[in-house]
């Protein structure tokens, strides 16, 4: 009995073991109601560390040469819709917002997240199932075009977490961090 068993785990893997990496790490995608789950969980994340900053030190930058924290807080936003669009070579909806305005106020800077996100969230909602399982090239790295979903979340969390020294230095604690 248990040498049947085992020969019927070695059939069902053999189809996975006969799969190039390509293929493997295609059928290891999430869903697609939860990769938007990641995509509103980033937006969330990054709307309270917006929050957490007065208008004061939305200028501020710790030294020259470096973003301010409200250019991190737009690079951690914007940047998601420019991988996405990058990598999967689609255009996405121009943004229609003054830097001038959001780079100096909260409210605004809130109203640029939110529209970055709603590009984001529409761009992986409406992305077809083949652009998602299909190999994808942006800035000469090559990977499954859903992994470029997790890729930008990855970048947003990094830029965040390099506004932790922005925040503390003008005595402020950071808020504490989603899913946590």
């Amino acid at each position: 009995m248990r040498h049947f068993a085992i020969a019927i785990v070695l059939a069902a893997a053999a189809p996975l073991a006969a799969q190039t990496p390509a293929q493997a790490a295609s059928t290891q995608m999430p869903a697609r109601a939860i990769m938007l789950e990641d995509v509103e969980r980033s937006r969330q994340n990054v709307l309270k560390y917006v929050d957490a900053a007065p208008d004061s030190m939305l200028g501020y930058r710790p030294s020259p040469g470096v973003r301010t924290y409200a250019e991190q807080i737009e690079h951690a936003a914007g940047a998601n819709i420019f991988i996405l669009s990058g990598a999967w070579k689609q255009k996405s909806a121009p943004m229609a917002m003054d830097t001038a305005k959001y780079r100096h106020n909260k409210v605004a800077l809130r109203s640029f997240v939110n529209q970055s996100y709603d590009l984001f969230a529409a761009a992986v909602k409406d992305v077809t199932d083949e652009k998602l399982v299909a190999q994808a090239d942006f800035g000469g790295i090559k990977k499954i075009g859903w992994r470029w979903i997790s890729t930008a979340l990855e970048h947003t969390t990094w830029t965040l977490g390099q506004t932790v020294p922005y925040l503390r230095a003008n005595k402020v604690t950071p808020p504490q961090y989603l899913p946590f």
